[in-house]
């Protein structure tokens, strides 16, 4: 079977690099094939509903029916036959690439599909919902079976959350960096700061474990997770003595390290950095997703770079995400 990924465009790279992180940790080993930067197609067995739910960067994912030139061509009656079903449905095309009549292109795709099912069109409340992507000149058409809402990430940004503090990350940046750990049963953030990490691991069913050395963070932390309805464990402590705080090592950990001018320990930010880097290697069991503001030598220190991603958070700064392995 084939899927087409809709890609919401920020960070197209590290947006694929979730698709294929998460899907492997489900157990599939999968290519993507780039169609356009937003699009992707890839060829699988039946993909797993909680995996795609939990997607960060994408729009929707869809049942691939095929691609069809614009304005004079078809897709095949049989594909939609075995991909729809007698049930309301809705056309739309997004024009990813302009030169065409969208209204037009909807009208022609609903007479093919109603040449085959006996369902109405609706516009309203459709029980599936076909969307067309018009790439240079051809138009893929998908069955979506999953999305991503943007409202929804942004009602959970930093400043909608009982306890605030600016640095937080945006929620769908924190949601990817739980996505790329593949963790499958829990996160471990010693740098949890008010909790945005932990808040997405929750919300897509994994135990949630943090440390702060702050104590309101950690109250932060635990009046955040509340507020949506969430539990974990988290305590006081020190990310570079994380032995003295929890005994057990986690499956993975995922952290955004302090880097601000309030950043402040004996030797500096690069001992910190060091150290804790340390801690975590002897308490993660599989991947370990950070956050830092400039190059670190992880190489020397026993750990694999799996990947890199750079994202400018403003003109001055940009963030790096490492994924790690040991």
């Amino acid at each position: 079977m084939e899927y087409l990924f809709y890609l919401n465009g920020d960070h197209p790279d590290l947006a694929r690099y979730e698709i294929t992180s998460l899907l492997s940790a489900y157990g599939h080993d999968v290519s993507l094939r780039i169609i356009h930067p937003q699009l992707v197609l890839l060829s699988s067995r039946e993909l797993p509903r909680p995996a795609l739910e939990r997607l960060s960067l994408t729009h929707s994912v869809g049942t691939y029916m095929g691609g069809m030139e614009a304005s004079t061509g078809s897709l095949e009656p049989s594909t939609i036959g075995r991909i729809m079903r007698d049930e309301p449905f809705s056309v739309r095309i997004k024009k990813l690439d302009k030169g065409i009549n969208a209204m037009e292109e909807e009208r022609r795709l609903a007479r093919q599909i109603l040449s085959v099912v006996s369902a109405p069109v609706d516009l309203v409340s459709p029980a599936q919902r076909i969307i067309g992507f018009h790439v240079a000149g051809t138009i893929h058409v998908a069955n979506v079976i999953a999305s991503t809402s943007a409202q929804t990430f942004d009602g959970r940004k930093p400043q909608y959350r009982p306890y605030f503090h600016p640095s937080s990350l945006h929620p769908r940046i924190a949601r990817v960096l739980v996505n790329i750990s593949q963790a499958r049963r829990e996160v471990f953030d010693p740098f949890c700061g008010t909790g945005g990490i932990l808040i997405e691991a929750g919300l897509v069913g994994l135990e949630v474990f943090g440390m702060d050395i702050e104590e309101k963070m950690v109250i932060g932390t635990r009046e955040n997770l509340a507020h949506f309805g969430l539990e974990g464990v988290v305590r006081r402590g020190d990310a570079t003595h994380i032995g003295d705080t929890f005994d057990d090592p986690f499956e993975c950990i995922v952290s955004d390290l302090p880097y601000g001018k309030s950043t402040v320990v004996a030797g500096g930010r690069e001992r910190l950095y060091e150290r804790a880097f340390e801690q975590m290697y002897e308490h993660s069991l599989h991947r370990l997703v950070t956050v830092i503001p400039a190059f670190f030598d992880f190489t020397s220190r026993g750990y694999t770079v799996e990947s890199h991603f750079s994202i400018r958070v403003h003109r001055s700064l940009e963030r790096h995400i490492h994924v790690l392995s040991h």
